[in-house]
C-alpha cells in the first residue's frame, strides 16, 4: 500500500492559518505535483544539515539539534510538540496548536508559504518520533527498537478505487492503517522519510 498508486494519504482541507493551514501546506499531507514540490523544500532543507554533526549535538532534544541548524537560536521544542499532539487530524487540542504554528510562523520570517511550512514540518516530524526513538535505544539496539517497537507504529491509506492487496480487498474511499516496521520502520516508496539519515544520527550523538 505503501508503493501502489491505488491508495492516497488521506486529504486535508484547505486553510489559511493555524495547524489547518501547515496540515494543508507541507509535502506530508499533500498529493501529485504539490506533494513532489513540498517534499523536495522539506529535502532541500535536510539536505542543508549534515548528519555527521548531528552525531555531535549530544544529548539535546532532536527539535533543538535541528532548529539551531536552521538558525533558530531560542528553544522551540515546547512550541513543536504543541504542534506535533494535533498534527495528524482529530488527534491533539487544535487551538493550542494552532497558537504554536503561528508564533512558529513570526519565528520563521512570518510568512504562511510553502517554505515555512517546510522549515516547521521538518521540526514536527523529527519530535516526538526521534525522541521516542532516542529513548528507545538507550538499552536496545536501534534495529531491534525498529523492528518491534517503532516509534511510529503505522501510516493510514485511503484506497482512491477499489483494489485487493494480498488478498484483502479495499472498497474506495476506505481508510486502512498500514504498520511501519523493520525495513519500513520508515516507510517505503514516494513518501518514504527523507529524514531518515538524520534520525539516526541523533540516536547515535544522544548515547555517546
Amino acid at each position: 500500500m505503501l508503493t501502489n498508486p491505488a491508495f492516497v494519504v488521506p486529504p486535508v482541507p484547505p486553510a489559511c492559518a493555524g495547524v489547518a493551514w501547515l496540515r494543508a501546506t507541507v509535502g506530508r499531507f499533500s498529493q501529485g505535483t504539490e506533494h513532489e514540490r513540498r517534499r523536495a523544500l522539506s529535502t532541500a532543507i535536510l539536505d542543508q544539515i549534515s548528519p555527521d554533526s548531528l552525531r555531535h549535538a549530544g544529548a539535546v532534544h532532536p527539535v533543538t539539534a535541528l532548529a539551531r541548524r536552521l538558525g533558530v537560536t531560542g528553544s522551540v521544542v515546547e512550541l513543536v510538540r504543541d504542534v506535533a499532539q494535533a498534527y495528524q487530524p482529530g488527534t491533539g487540542d487544535e487551538p493550542r496548536a494552532d497558537a504554536a504554528v503561528d508564533r512558529l510562523v513570526a519565528i520563521f520570517g512570518g510568512s504562511f508559504d510553502e517554505p515555512t511550512a517546510a522549515r516547521i514540518g521538518v521540526l514536527v516530524q523529527a519530535c516526538e518520533a526521534t525522541a521516542a526513538l532516542i529513548d528507545r535505544t538507550r538499552h536496545r539496539r536501534v534495529d531491534d527498537v525498529l523492528r518491534d517497537d517503532p516509534p511510529v507504529p503505522a501510516t493510514r491509506r485511503q484506497a482512491l478505487v477499489t483494489t485487493t492487496v494480498a488478498g484483502v480487498t479495499v472498497q474506495a474511499g476506505e481508510v486502512v492503517r498500514v504498520r511501519l516496521a523493520g525495513d519500513l520502520a520508515f516507510g517505503a516508496g514516494p513518501r518514504r522519510c527523507p529524514g531518515r539519515a538524520h534520525a539516526l544520527a541523533l540516536v547515535a550523538g544522544a548515547h555517546r
